[in-house]
């Protein structure tokens, strides 16, 4: 049998806890959200005060505030808060290292342990240091992260991407300008326009199918600050190879089989004058059971270039390759080219000649 005064205590403490909702204060916000807009970074911390208004019968107090980032900072009326009265919560923002947009939250709890939520946001617009480090090319007010897309090795009949990061440095909104984009490329922004100290990133796909280039390629394009009419040309790097991930063992057996004789041309003394242009040629056989094709024949030195008889060679032909060097175009003392075979060799897609010579 339980004691009265333990049943007593009992009642006693589920009523309390039945009516704690209701002895919770009433309070109102003046408001729980503040945007401070676009600011530079050079202005400093920012600070913005929100107001409550104690409307009920008691007294009532700020017990706690606790920011989502370090770089806010809340401070507020420690004493309590009579009926009728006002309690002021500063909030102050540092944007020190911090360009772009943001959104912070102060969480509070008050002595009747409700929970309030204040909010600031804002875009900083960065300082000339932190943008140099963080986007260290400038075209008028944009500024961009890098000056390069490298794609790395690229599949055909596969896509690709890569990302362009651009920034708005200046006040007004800007709309940047793309040309000379490639016609293996497209350029995917993720906004049309770029904010007040905001970015936007463009998605660059880069679609092999689109272009007849094997091999190493270089491009280019320009993009452009209509305000300032200043432009940052963006260069583009990739390596498109052939798939040969689908082929089934039969089939590699059926391959074309490439063979290069001889690998070395050595030209020996070089002429100064461009008025002689030396020639050599080499020989591409196919050793293999399918017909080997030649996607590229190509020389990234200017001193060189080549030509072959056939891109197409049947098993068990070979064709011939006829090299020709501007001896006025070797800039050093030492020439040392090479010539890049792409070719449908799912073994060796790619094979090197060397070309050699000295003055």
């Amino acid at each position: 049998m339980i004691h009265p005064m333990k049943t007593g205590r009992i009642l006693f403490l589920l009523f309390a806890v039945s009516i704690m909702p209701l002895m919770r204060s009433e309070t109102r916000w003046l408001e729980t959200e503040h945007n401070f807009g676009a600011f530079d970074e050079d202005d400093g911390k920012v600070t913005c005060s929100f107001r409550m208004i104690n409307k009920g019968p008691d007294d009532v107090s700020v017990r706690s505030a606790r920011a989502s980032c370090g770089c806010t900072t809340p401070s507020y009326t420690k004493s309590a808060i009579a009926p009728g009265d006002t309690a002021v919560v500063n909030v102050a923002y540092n944007p020190t290292g911090r360009p772009g947009r943001f959104s912070k939250t102060v969480k509070l709890t008050l002595s009747d342990g409700s929970q309030h939520t204040l909010t600031i946001s804002g875009v900083v617009i960065g300082s000339q240091n932190t943008l140099r480090s963080r986007y260290p090319v400038q075209a008028g007010a944009l500024k961009f992260r890098s000056d390069k897309l490298l794609f790395g090795s690229v599949l055909k009949g596969r896509a690709k991407s890569c990302f362009m990061e651009v920034y708005n440095a200046s006040t007004s909104e800007v709309k940047p300008e793309i040309s000379g984009l490639p016609t293996y490329m497209r350029a995917t922004p993720s906004a049309e326009t770029v904010p007040p100290g905001e970015q936007v990133i463009y998605t660059m796909t880069l679609t092999p199918a689109s272009t007849d280039l094997y091999g190493v390629i270089t491009d280019s394009l320009t993009v452009t600050d209509p305000a300032s009419g200043k432009s940052q040309t963006i260069h583009v790097a990739a390596i498109l190879e052939e798939d040969f991930s689908t082929l089934t063992p039969a089939q590699r057996q059926q391959a074309p089989v490439i063979a290069v004789e001889p690998d070395l041309i050595d030209l020996g003394h070089l002429p100064d004058s461009s008025d002689t242009p030396l020639t050599r040629t080499f020989n591409i056989e196919n050793r293999g059971r399918s017909p080997l094709l030649i996607r590229r024949l190509h020389s990234p030195d200017p001193a060189v270039s080549a030509e072959i008889s056939s891109n197409k060679i049947k098993k068990g032909k070979r064709a011939t390759v006829t090299v020709t060097v501007d001896p006025g175009a070797v800039t050093s003392e030492l020439l040392n080219a090479r010539i890049q075979i792409i070719a449908n060799d799912p073994e060796q897609p790619l094979t090197i000649v060397r070309v050699v010579g000295e003055r």
